[in-house]
């Protein structure tokens, strides 16, 4: 009796976190995000379709970019963003729980194009990602990136 009240438990347990998954998802979709930026080599298919809202931590507005121009914004700087995400937290939200918000940490060093050289060490920055469900895909519709006290902000050029 006892193993049967405690396998319904973990049912109901499994049924009532079905977001469990989807987490695993999202913070898996972001360490490749972060890993393809490094190679210069963004998967926008990652990004909804119709595009993004973006503020990155170099500090300037709000700007909302095409999946193709957030891939230009990586492969046509001349610098390479070697960045890792730490303690990415993920929360499912919305009605149909169709909706993440994600909250991390980026650490890591801003190098030039053939890797040679550090131009920005101890890049430290807050991470916040949302991301909708489209068609059982999870996709990003918006990002912030500010930095930590002590770390370096993002720099494109």
């Amino acid at each position: 009796m006892r193993l049967m009240s405690f396998c319904a438990s973990i049912v109901l347990l499994l049924a009532f976190d079905s977001s469990a998954g989807d987490r695993e998802n999202i913070v898996a979709a972001i360490e490749q995000t972060w890993r393809d930026i490094a190679l210069k080599k963004p998967n926008v298919g990652e990004s909804h379709p119709e595009g993004q809202w973006v503020a990155t931590s170099q500090g300037g507005l709000w700007e909302f970019l095409s999946p193709e121009e957030f891939r230009a914004m990586i492969t046509s700087a001349p610098n390479v963003l070697d960045f890792k995400p730490y303690h990415i937290n993920v929360r499912i939200v919305g009605e149909n729980q169709d909706v993440a918000y994600a909250a991390y940490y980026l650490l890591g060093n801003i190098l030039n194009a053939d890797r040679s050289t550090v131009l920005v060490k101890n890049y430290r920055t807050r991470a916040s990602e949302v991301s909708v469900k489209v068609d059982g895909k999870w996709v990003q519709v918006g990002s912030h990136y500010s930095p930590l006290y002590g770390g370096a902000g993002v720099v494109f050029d």
